[in-house]
């Protein structure tokens, strides 16, 4: 049984024991659950399930922060008479190798208004993503690579 149904075993168990089955007694057994999860696995301190968890929670709030400012930033574009728009297309070679590694790459990086991802290469080895404000492609790799991409690796292998 994997780490997350345990954990969701656990806070039934909690929840149970309490007597009553509410929002509440779920989320504390969930969270109770999980803390009890992430130290038994005495080989690796902290568990791997505990830094996965970690790892994606760190990906959403990244994500989620990039979105608010990309839609700020696109919003004040639209609303000022001048516009401030240098469109550009770039190569980005990512290290992402599964489908599922750049699908979600793909995906987070359409997600954020101002750039959209274009195509993957036939090699599979890059992506060609179009953005609204254009820097140099030396300072785009790097920011993606290191917004994006590095938080994702982590959360998916």
């Amino acid at each position: 049984m994997t780490s997350f149904l345990w954990n969701l075993m656990l806070a039934l168990l909690w929840a149970a024991m309490l007597g009553s089955v509410t929002a509440e007694n779920l989320i504390t057994g969930f969270v109770i659950g999980f803390l009890v999860l992430a130290l038994v696995d005495s080989e690796h301190l902290p568990s791997r399930y505990a830094t996965r968890t970690w790892n994606v929670a760190r990906l959403v709030a990244r994500v989620g922060w990039d979105v608010l400012v990309a839609n700020a930033r696109v919003a004040f574009e639209i609303a000022t008479p001048k516009l401030v728009t240098r469109p550009a297309i770039y190569r980005y070679e990512m290290e992402a190798q599964t489908d599922a590694e750049i699908t979600l790459l793909t995906l987070i990086v359409t997600f954020a208004p101002g750039t959209l991802g274009l195509e993957v290469s036939e090699d599979r080895k890059a992506i060609y993503v179009h953005v609204m404000f254009a820097t140099t492609r030396e300072a785009f790799c790097r920011e993606l690579r290191e917004r994006v991409e590095i938080p994702l690796l982590r959360a998916l292998r």
